[in-house]
């Protein structure tokens, strides 16, 4: 079985338990015991892998990266030269379940927006490939996937207040429908970028034909992991997506031969996937102070001669 709090919490109290090679929790059969007693192969680093799985399956479930007690508690294990009991990972999740509980049950709450999220994107995207409002290449499924990904960054704040307010999963249809308005809304201001770009040609996007039966008359944008990112650090703030008139401009300043003299400040910006709560504002905030900071340094100046 997968390792959760939920599980950790149903173990048998007289049986012990050890990690298996798929990842999951299995309970110690007489092979696994063996080789605990004798020392033999990995039976004893497949409990002590059971008791790291165990950590990270707790804090992520909390959404924490650290947690001293639980430290302590998972501690115990090193060095151990049997398989764990279930009564010791249960009673090491309950008491983490009761001390995070308000941490967990919100975590949850995000899960469950985000997974609606996860419809919402799917629902627009196929709407966005009709109308040829992406760039659709079979050839080139990597640029839909970073469209997808805009999509889920762009209604991160939605999700934040739903764990905030649980009211508004009881009516996931409604919530649904707020976000593919909000996911409109964002394919419309990229959308009004391109037309800018063909306008005047200073943003400079990587231009690719329209895939469909009609010519648009200008280019989509086709995405890889740098232009995605140059799109992201312009679109989101603390309330949301832009608006569209200030997501062009504030995409203006990303101009391609700039871009690519610049572009280690937006790849090495970490950025966490679109899951995990304001990951995108965290990005949108700290990558272009990066970008702009390369303006005057020895790096740019040297490498611009």
């Amino acid at each position: 079985m997968n390792i959760s709090l939920d599980t950790l919490s149903r173990l048998s109290a007289n049986r012990t338990y050890y990690l298996s090679d798929e990842g999951t929790i299995e309970k110690t059969g007489l092979l696994q015991w063996f080789k605990c007693v004798t020392g033999l192969g990995d039976g004893r680093a497949k409990a002590q892998r059971l008791a790291q799985a165990v950590k990270q399956s707790l804090l992520a479930s909390a959404g924490i990266a650290n947690d001293a007690t639980l430290n302590s508690d998972i501690e115990r294990f090193n060095g151990a030269t049997y398989s764990l009991s279930g009564s010791s990972l249960s009673g090491i999740a309950n008491r983490f379940k009761t001390a995070h509980s308000e941490a967990i049950n919100k975590n949850e709450l995000h899960r469950e927006a985000y997974a609606i999220a996860e419809e919402a994107a799917d629902a627009e995207i196929a709407t966005w490939k009709k109308d040829e409002r992406v760039v659709n290449d079979p050839n080139k499924p990597e640029s839909l996937g970073y469209v997808r990904k805009i999509a889920l960054y762009s209604v991160q704040h939605i999700m934040l207040e739903a764990a905030e307010k649980p009211d508004l999963l009881k009516n996931r249809e409604a919530l649904k429908r707020k976000m593919r308005t909000c996911m409109f809304r964002t394919i419309d201001a990229i959308n009004a970028a391109e037309i800018a770009q063909r306008q005047r040609s200073g943003l400079g996007f990587p231009k690719s034909r329209v895939n469909g039966k009609s010519e648009m008359g200008f280019a989509r944008f086709e995405f890889d992991e740098l232009h995605f990112r140059a799109v992201l650090a312009a679109l989101i703030t603390k309330d949301g997506p832009v608006k569209m008139a200030d997501f062009v401009l504030r995409l203006s300043i990303y101009q391609e031969d700039i871009l690519q003299e610049r572009k280690d400040a937006l790849l090495d910006t970490p950025l966490e996937p679109p899951s995990v709560p304001g990951s995108g504002l965290v990005f949108a905030e700290s990558a272009p102070k990066k970008y702009k900071a390369m303006e005057d340094s020895e790096w740019h100046r040297v490498s611009a001669e």
